[in-house]
């Protein structure tokens, strides 16, 4: 453990020394700082925590999301049925209910994290009501986790025979491109796909974003070793371009070592397996995984419940 330990301050360290590199203190620049350090910071914390627990980790996780998910659906539906503002995803005109969760960048982690142990306790009528609240949440990058997150449960779940899961996979194909297909048919959709296109509308302005930093980046704005000096604009919401957008490639390598150890110390099972590649590939296409701390901290959790949980042991790919 301290072995790991020291690898985990080895990569602050170096996060840190390629921050101090930029001579760049600004508001904006710390406030970034922050955001990627502090989940590393916690993650020791909450390991000794687990370790030590009376009650089963899991347990404790499961319970906590239970009482939030049955509690903020009924916010939902309350939203829903009296067109309550203040419980909408977005303020504006665009369709969406996300409760008391107050960033639709967050939402996805946290329904994909309750997803994951709901099918862990095998709770049916948790993972339904997860499901019923993704899709009024009108977040795109939530129908793709959930999509994905369960697609890939249902493929590695040895109880179910190939036509079970054949059955699966095709409903939530058809539920997923029929909320796809719904949100896009909306009024302001229509209007960003008339404009702009299809593939606009898919990723919210990411991709016309990317190219516009792109033409502002030269060398007195940014170094390819150490990422942005003088950038007014470090985040596009594409995981990996905002690694190298802030910490260079120096940054992204020391990321990818840190997953890379991440995955060989915590990933064991099937459901841990899936949730792990589905919070990562949920990143490369919209973000907010390392930028907002509570979603690394989510991650960190779940995956060390996973890694404590004996159900979720018992299987390998």
């Amino acid at each position: 453990m301290f072995h790991n330990l020291k690898l985990l301050l080895g990569f602050v360290l170096l996060l840190t020394f390629i921050f101090l590199l930029k001579n760049n203190f600004t508001t904006l620049y710390v406030n970034e700082y922050i955001r990627y350090i502090f989940p590393l910071l916690v993650f020791p914390l909450l390991y000794f925590a687990q370790f030590n627990a009376k009650q089963s980790f899991s347990i404790k996780l499961y319970k906590l999301f239970k009482g939030f998910i049955v509690l903020n659906s009924v916010l939902i539906f309350i939203g829903l049925f009296f067109e309550i503002r203040v419980f909408q995803t977005y303020q504006i005109g665009r369709f969406g209910y996300n409760g008391i969760i107050l960033s639709q960048g967050f939402t996805p982690y946290l329904y994909l994290s309750a997803t994951t142990l709901f099918w862990v306790f095998k709770d049916k009528k948790l993972i339904l009501l997860t499901i019923i609240i993704s899709g009024l949440s009108g977040v795109k990058g939530v129908f793709f986790a959930e999509f994905l997150l369960l697609s890939l449960l249902v493929i590695y779940d040895s109880s179910l025979n190939k036509w079970s899961k054949l059955k699966t996979l095709a409903l939530s194909s058809v539920i997923f491109i029929g909320l796809l297909v719904g949100l896009f048919y909306t009024p302001l959709f229509q209007k960003v796909i008339r404009a702009d296109g299809l593939f606009t509308a898919i990723f919210s302005y990411r991709t016309d974003n990317t190219l516009e930093l792109f033409n502002e980046m030269s060398s007195h704005n940014y170094n390819y070793l150490i990422g942005a000096i003088e950038l007014q604009r470090v985040r596009l919401e594409l995981q990996i371009l905002d690694i190298i957008l802030f910490f260079g490639i120096i940054g992204l390598f020391g990321y990818l070592v840190f997953f890379y150890l991440l995955y060989k110390k915590l990933v064991r099972s099937n459901i841990s397996k899936a949730f792990f590649a589905t919070t990562l590939s949920l990143s490369v296409l919209s973000g907010n995984l390392l930028y907002i701390p509570l979603s690394t901290t989510l991650m960190f959790l779940v995956l060390l419940a996973l890694y404590n949980n004996k159900d979720t042991r018992c299987h390998a790919f």
